[in-house]
């Protein structure tokens, strides 16, 4: 019965409404060091994570919609292969806890004009 309780506890945290910002996950050939403090007050951009799995480098980042992504890819000179929009917070207590390769099926593709495929 406690197993129960705590799905119930899991799938409330990851459905509950979302911030004003969206959370994006950006698919790139290469790594870098990220933003300077400037660019990402300017465009409203927090960077939450960068990792990389199967040689493949990811970047977390939280905006208020797809044009700030846009221009925060653009100001950096980089285009992203794909873009995944996230379902839950990555940060937050449950989603957090799970492994990466189970964190990442919370990504959902979505259409994106500026990327490279």
């Amino acid at each position: 019965m406690k197993s129960v309780y705590c799905v119930v506890a899991l799938i409330g945290l990851l459905t509950a409404p979302a911030a004003m910002a969206e959370q994006f996950v950006a698919q790139l050939e290469t790594s870098f060091k990220g933003a300077n403090a400037r660019l990402l007050d300017s465009l409203q951009v927090v960077e939450l994570d960068a990792f990389e799995h199967d040689g493949k480098h990811y970047y977390v980042i939280e905006a208020p919609d797809e044009a700030y992504v846009k221009a925060y890819f653009f100001a950096l000179g980089l285009r992203p292969t794909g873009l995944h929009l996230l379902d839950a917070d990555w940060n937050a207590p449950g989603l957090a806890d799970l492994s990466l390769e189970n964190r990442l099926l919370f990504l959902k593709p979505t259409p994106c004009d500026f990327c490279l495929s």
